[in-house]
């Protein structure tokens, strides 16, 4: 599912282009604590996704909810370990990101694989994406939501891996990986299915998306870009940017009182 989104995200934004001002200009998200909201409820969420999977309140569930956790839990360790390395700090982006990537890479072995297993896994996946992210600067190709470095790179890393450490010693059993004495049987199936999903996807997201373009179009006006597409079809915006810089200005304008010190400075500014 999630190399299935990563192709077709990839596919249309090669079809879209890039937004005005890619990779000249800051495009960061314009709300943290809303992506880090997001990212919690995703995490909780998961848990009914990949422990529901088992269609009943037994071991395999329970393995299943065990594995969701120490998977995502070692990925966004992994993701900011590597912030640090890179670039000196940690971010509060990275740990959603992180987050997102072990629980995306989870998902194929969430009741394959044992806890040491997942949290293998998870880690690979979290310092593999973090990487990832940076390839639409390389081949510049605007994928504004980062689908293709964690969702499309999270999927390939979780089904190869279910190939080199899946478990017949699991409840619910099922073929061994590789690492387990399974052989080169489940990774090569793995390894087709990755393939297989990722050409036909691209190729049919690519020509639907293709066709589109052609007949109505896909891009907006560049003045509209620019303005803000909130402010073109709704005529508001979700930030009144003015009047906070207006407010910014008057506060740095005004002296400050004896025995108090200055507002700290607007995140952003």
């Amino acid at each position: 599912m999630h190399i299935n989104a990563g192709a077709a995200a990839l596919a249309l934004v090669l079809v879209l282009g890039r937004r005005k001002g890619f990779g000249s200009e800051s495009m960061r998200p314009h709300n943290l604590p809303f992506v880090l909201l997001g990212a919690a409820l995703l995490w909780f969420g998961w848990f009914g996704f990949n422990g529901g999977s088992a269609y009943a309140a037994n071991e395999q569930a329970a393995l299943a909810l065990v594995n969701t956790q120490v998977a995502t839990a070692a990925a966004t360790a992994a993701w900011m370990l590597v912030e640090r390395l890179r670039y000196g700090k940690v971010s509060a982006l990275g740990f959603a990101s992180g987050a997102i990537a072990g629980l995306v890479a989870i998902t194929p072995s969430a009741a394959n694989v044992t806890p040491v297993g997942a949290i293998i896994v998870g880690a690979l996946s979290g310092a593999i994406c973090a990487y990832a992210i940076s390839w639409k600067f390389r081949f510049k190709y605007d994928d504004a939501l980062d689908v293709v470095g964690i969702h499309m790179v999270g999927g390939i890393v979780g089904c190869l891996a279910l190939g080199f450490i899946a478990s017949a010693a699991v409840p619910g059993g099922g073929d061994a990986g590789l690492f387990f004495g399974g052989g080169l049987g489940l990774l090569a199936a793995q390894a087709i299915s990755v393939i297989g999903v990722m050409v036909y996807t691209f190729i049919v997201t690519w020509v639907i998306a293709k066709v589109i373009d052609l007949l109505i179009g896909f891009r907006i006006a560049e003045e509209v870009e620019t303005n803000g597409l909130d402010h073109e079809l709704h005529a508001e915006s979700a930030y009144a940017f003015d009047e906070l810089d207006e407010l910014e200005g008057a506060t740095a304008s005004s002296p400050t009182p004896p025995g108090e010190e200055a507002a700290p400075p607007r995140i952003g500014s």
